[in-house]
């Protein structure tokens, strides 16, 4: 039996449910959805358990044998340290299947991990200068989950898309009183959304450095920097809104959709309308 759920934290996940059978023979079985990850003969895997650094060598036997299930052996140590119970569900990430290696985790265990790594990035939401502290957040993230920086990006786009808007600081800047620039985990986000391409005219070209050009312009130059109030924009067209005729339209919900500058009509990228708004974990029964 496969079920789907809504999850309260921003990925997609997978879970086994084990059996109290199994858990009395230390095995842990692999639905048929999840074999093409794992090897079609009998052989030897790595476990990573938990957040563990060392792995563990464990025994895979795969469909075409006489269990008549995929199976992996010798976790009755693991189980027990958990104190795994019938119904409980376990989360399986893979790490490399060419090779054979993997992370079990207690599902219990790795939605509090994440949820912790996620409250550390929000923390650093509306942060200009932790720049360091971000991408090491990021980089632990990923490797918890196995995602790239790019997709992990994106689902935080989702998630912190609804945060709540703030008016717009300003600094002391050597006697100047300047506005505050775009935090730098934000724009890391917005980055990743839109590969440096202006959400209105689709422009950018590449730096020296490899990367795209790209500045953000916040459509009220008062309010915070939230998601609803800031663009992905080219020099050219940042420099309308500054100084240009424009007016803008809105949708319901606050997005911006459409913009006139100097008498000509663009239509606004917004990648929302192609993500995903629900994440979920999927029960392998």
């Amino acid at each position: 039996m496969i079920l789907t759920k809504a999850t309260d934290i921003g990925i997609n996940y997978q879970t086994i449910a084990v059996t109290q059978s199994r858990i009395n023979k230390g095995l842990l079985a692999i639905p048929v959805a999840l074999l093409e990850q794992f090897p079609t003969q009998k052989d030897k895997i790595h476990i990573y358990f938990d957040d563990e650094q060392q792995a563990e060598v464990k025994s895979f036997l795969p469909l075409n044998t006489s269990a008549r299930e995929a199976r992996i052996g010798g976790l009755t140590k693991w189980f027990a340290q958990n104190n795994l119970k019938a119904n409980d569900e376990v989360v399986i990430n893979v790490i490399d299947s060419t090779e054979g290696v993997y992370r079990i985790s207690k599902e219990s265990r790795f939605v509090q991990d994440i949820r912790q790594l996620e409250q550390q990035l929000q923390q650093h939401i509306s942060t200009i200068d932790d720049t360091e502290v971000i991408n090491q957040t990021l980089q632990t993230y990923c490797q918890k989950v196995h995602l790239t920086e790019k997709q992990l990006l994106l689902n935080q786009y989702v998630r912190l898309k609804d945060l709540p808007v703030e008016i717009r600081k300003y600094k002391n800047v050597a006697t100047k009183h300047r506005k505050e620039n775009v935090p730098f985990l934000m724009r890391k986000i917005l980055e990743a959304c839109y590969e440096g391409k202006c959400q209105v005219s689709g422009f950018t070209f590449m730096q020296k450095n490899g990367k795209p050009y790209f500045e953000i312009h916040h459509i009220d130059e008062n309010r915070g920097n939230d998601w609803k109030n800031l663009l992905v924009v080219s020099p050219n067209i940042h420099a309308q809104f500054t100084y240009g005729h424009h007016s803008n339209c809105f949708d319901q919900e606050g997005w911006l959709r459409q913009v006139d500058l100097n008498g000509q009509l663009y239509s606004v990228k917004q990648l929302l309308d192609k993500l995903p708004t629900q994440f979920t974990k999927t029960i392998y029964q």
